[in-house]
């Protein structure tokens, strides 16, 4: 599934496995009125996030993991980033979209 998200919250996971993001679909409107908003993990995709995962399995400790983290710039409130759901995760109306920043056409 393709999202085309509106970032509205942006911080790095407590475990140091992806951005945590609160999104509104830009691209659908309920019928009520109003977009849809979803929990997202990017996992892939945005600068640094790999590096940070290598840092994981190194088993680099907290405060080094904390460290780099700090230098990973986050998303701005309003940027629209283009987005791939990988899975979804969660219980009943908890539920996370796991995604990966799409990639651009022509990049």
């Amino acid at each position: 599934m393709y999202l085309e998200g509106k970032v509205q919250t942006a911080k790095m996971s407590d475990f140091f496995n992806g951005l945590e993001l609160v999104v509104v679909d830009r691209a659908v409107v309920k019928p009520a009125g109003g977009r849809p908003q979803y929990s997202v993990r990017v996992v892939r995709g945005w600068p640094g996030l790999d590096e940070l995962k290598e840092l994981r399995k190194k088993e680099a400790t907290k405060q080094e993991l904390l460290n780099y983290a700090q230098g990973i710039p986050l998303p701005q409130e309003d940027q629209v980033i283009p987005l791939t759901v990988l899975d979804i995760t969660g219980k009943q109306g908890f539920k996370t979209l796991i995604c990966e920043v799409a990639q651009q056409a022509g990049a």
